[in-house]
């Protein structure tokens, strides 16, 4: 990524000394950043975040006292977090930034953690249905990921039959990460409404026990991203 140098981002970081007992929390740290402060865990994912922004050829301003500065704090707290809430919900309309957050998120993990697993929830769908025709499929390697990003819920079909049977497959992942609280993070254009309208009562209220949820409105991140560089 543009201008990112890790190595010296990680060589500054200061142990945390306020840690929350093991017996409070279920840390979501990859082990090389274990021990690191709030702080430094928020620079860390601005930077990331930067990171994604200037790739796509936008410029990354200030984002002191800004919705994404908050929402930056949000995902560090559950990174350092709570052994309830398993997965982060990062919700907002198209182009709000949802999704640069997970990218920024999966860079991270995918540099320092194994089994790391990053798809569209339509891939979802589409390995399910491999595994059903008894094709090359990923979907069990997914389901047991031990950190899972899963981008655009909602995007892919329902439901569907195969001889008859119905099958859903993006409740099946979602129950058995929730079981095993597995790491995982999901973007979703998805209102709460429209989440209790497709999936019904029950994802929904794995979603309420399990996410922490992060909100993205799409003017606030025009406002931060400024103008594509020259």
């Amino acid at each position: 990524m543009n201008g990112i140098s890790i190595p010296h981002l990680l060589s500054v970081i200061r142990p945390n000394s306020e840690s929350p007992s093991e017996q409070d929390r279920r840390p979501k740290l990859p082990d090389q950043i274990k021990g690191i402060g709030k702080e430094d865990l928020q620079i860390l994912l601005t930077e990331l975040y930067r990171g994604e922004v200037e790739d796509r050829g936008n410029t990354f301003i200030d984002i002191a006292g800004t919705e994404l500065a908050e929402n930056i704090e949000t995902a560090a707290k559950w990174m350092m977090g709570s052994k309830v809430k398993s997965c982060l919900l990062l919700r907002g309309t198209l182009g709000s930034g949802k999704t640069t957050m997970l990218e920024a998120l999966y860079s991270l993990y995918h540099r320092f953690c194994r089994n790391v697993w990053k798809c569209k929830a339509l891939d979802v769908y589409e390995q399910y249905q491999a595994k059903l025709d008894k094709a090359g499929s990923c979907f069990d390697e997914l389901r047991k990921a031990s950190f899972l990003f899963l981008d655009d819920l909602g995007i892919e079909s329902d439901q569907f039959r195969n001889y008859g049977i119905e099958h859903a497959p993006l409740p099946e992942l979602i129950y058995y990460r929730y079981d095993k609280q597995l790491p995982t993070v999901i973007s979703t254009n998805l209102s709460e409404k429209l989440l209790v309208s497709r999936y019904g009562g029950r994802v929904q209220d794995r979603f309420q026990e399990m996410c922490t949820i992060v909100r993205f409105r799409a003017d606030s991140y025009r406002e931060i991203i400024g103008k594509p560089a020259e």
